[in-house]
């Protein structure tokens, strides 16, 4: 059985990027189909080794937020031409490489057209399509609405990434799968040993609100005793300044497990003003 994850959790989970989307359609007043592009950059480029910028924005005045906004609206439309940049490409995203502490210019995303148009388009579906639709239906004063009403933007269909399947499912908190999330949450890539896998837990942290190992071992040894847990195996191989997503548990006894999981495919933990999430770990089928 898949697991499942709540609209609430998801919301959570994207806290930081649904409040800089919020800033940006409801007090800028950037067109929302846009906006979501630019945001769906912004979390390619995370695939792609950059840092996880956008939970810096939070506190940004306007002003360097105009400035990060227009670069990456630059960059969408450079990639509609298919051309290479003019010669030369320095300062085009100048303020971007300095928020990166990286270098990323025009030439970058000339290079990596292809790949970002695919990226971008199926991020926009998996992820802003999801996280964003309650947002979009208040800025976009849609009414009246049912359930599973398609919501049409303006701007999508787009002629690089195409239609955003873009779905109301109201607000109750029915779940939903990772196989529809395809990208939202990241997966463990670790093989263990299957009598390991039984007393393993799979934990997803809030974007930028980390979580320390030391951390994950002091609130469930307070939870389950001191001994209960063995090892925690953090997230390896972060590129730049990004922090780790998620953590495999594993505790001494898979009762322990079986108690926290007790027939739910996720359970939520809040602790000193973070989420996280715990499910079960599938190990090769995870």
């Amino acid at each position: 059985m898949a697991a499942m994850f709540s609209f609430n959790d998801l919301h959570t989970y994207y806290k930081v990027d649904r409040d800089i989307f919020t800033r940006f359609v409801t007090v800028f007043m950037h067109d929302p189909a846009e906006s979501m592009m630019v945001i769906s950059l912004w979390l390619w480029l995370e695939q792609e080794g950059y840092p996880n910028i956008i939970y810096k924005m939070i506190t940004w005045p306007r002003f360097f937020l105009e400035i990060m906004f227009n670069e990456t609206v630059s960059a969408l439309k450079f990639l509609k031409t298919n051309q290479p940049p003019s010669i030369p490409d320095e300062g085009s995203m100048n303020f971007t490489s300095q928020v990166m502490q990286k270098d990323i210019s025009l030439q970058f995303f000339h290079e990596k057209r292809l790949d970002a148009i695919e990226g971008i388009k199926k991020i926009l579906n998996s992820v802003c399509a999801k996280i964003f639709t309650d947002i979009l239906i208040t800025h976009l004063r849609v009414a009246p609405i049912s359930v599973d009403q398609l919501i049409k933007v303006p701007g999508f269909p787009h002629e690089l990434f195409g239609d955003v399947q873009i779905v109301w499912r109201g607000f109750s908190d029915d779940a939903i799968s990772i196989e529809e999330l395809q990208w939202a949450f990241p997966g463990p890539e670790t093989d263990i040993i299957s009598e390991e896998n039984d007393r393993t837990l799979f934990l997803t942290f809030s974007r930028g609100n980390p979580v320390t190992e030391t951390e994950v071992r002091e609130i469930f040894s307070q939870l389950y005793g001191r001994n209960s847990v063995t090892d925690v195996h953090i997230q390896e191989n972060v590129s730049g300044n990004a922090h780790p997503l998620c953590a495999r548990l594993v505790f001494s006894s898979a009762t322990t497990v079986d108690g926290i999981i007790n027939r739910r495919s996720i359970t939520k933990f809040h602790f000193r003003d973070r989420y996280f999430w715990a499910r079960k770990y599938e190990g090769r089928n995870d």
